[in-house]
């Protein structure tokens, strides 16, 4: 399998190129990155090629020629509200035209049928639009906006998979912006209600499962990904015989 890896130095996608360099099934990776993805030494990472790219929304020839072949893509590209100054357009335009661009680009390359493309939202989204969200409601609209964006896509392009992954708090993290998200959601989200969360090697052990297996179906709750992640890693930590 080649696999497309979008984000590759975000908290999940350091993660998904880690294990995918353990899976035997996964030959080639290309990595996708803001900035320089560190590699453990001790690892070999013969199979990733990493690209340190300027826009998600724009491509190389050279990054575009890797795309040909690929079998799978994982979309971990975001901006939060508290990142970017929450200057909505730009993080309208990362969350959504970039997925949209970076997506068409792979497709233009000529990846192989079936092309798996998962992308990363949250759980929470709202997907009714007569439900509108009280917090933050043209951020969370948008993100909706961009799922149903993402589905679309399978009717526009031919031998195209997709599935939304839906996780909750992504565990791991000690980032003061993550843990004031979870403060601020515990305290006005359906007050104090413990709030979903996942292990981030589990996510990423179930995202990996689903582009490597097929996917389940096309939208995955935090239960769904913490259900296939652990199995995930119970399947790898037996000995093959």
């Amino acid at each position: 399998m080649k696999l497309i890896i979008a984000g590759a130095t975000s908290l999940l996608g350091t993660e998904i190129v880690r294990q995918s360099l353990h899976i035997r099934e996964i030959t080639q990776v290309v990595a996708l990155a803001r900035q320089t993805v560190h590699l453990d030494e001790s690892i070999d990472s013969s199979k990733v090629r990493t690209f340190v790219i300027d826009d998600y929304g724009q491509y190389p020839d050279d990054v575009k020629a890797e795309f040909a072949g690929a079998d799978a893509c994982i979309w971990t590209v975001a901006l939060t509200p508290l990142q970017a100054d929450f200057d909505f357009t730009e993080v309208k335009r990362v969350c959504q035209d970039c997925t949209k661009l970076g997506f068409e680009a792979m497709y233009e390359a000529g990846p192989a049928r079936p092309f798996r493309f998962i992308y990363l939202s949250a759980e929470g989204t709202p997907r009714d639009p007569t439900n509108d969200p009280v917090i933050l409601p043209d951020f969370f609209i948008m993100r909706r906006n961009t799922e149903l964006m993402v589905q679309r896509f399978p009717t526009e392009k031919e031998g195209v998979e997709v599935c939304i992954a839906r996780p909750g708090v992504i565990a791991n993290s000690t980032t003061w912006s993550r843990t004031l998200v979870v403060n601020l959601f515990r305290i006005i989200n359906r007050f104090g209600r413990t709030l979903p969360n996942i292990q981030r090697s589990e996510l990423a052990a179930a995202v990996l499962n689903q582009v490597m297996d097929g996917f389940e179906k096309e939208t995955l709750l935090n239960a769904d990904l913490v259900r296939l992640g652990r199995r995930e890693l119970k399947l790898r930590s037996t000995p093959r015989l």
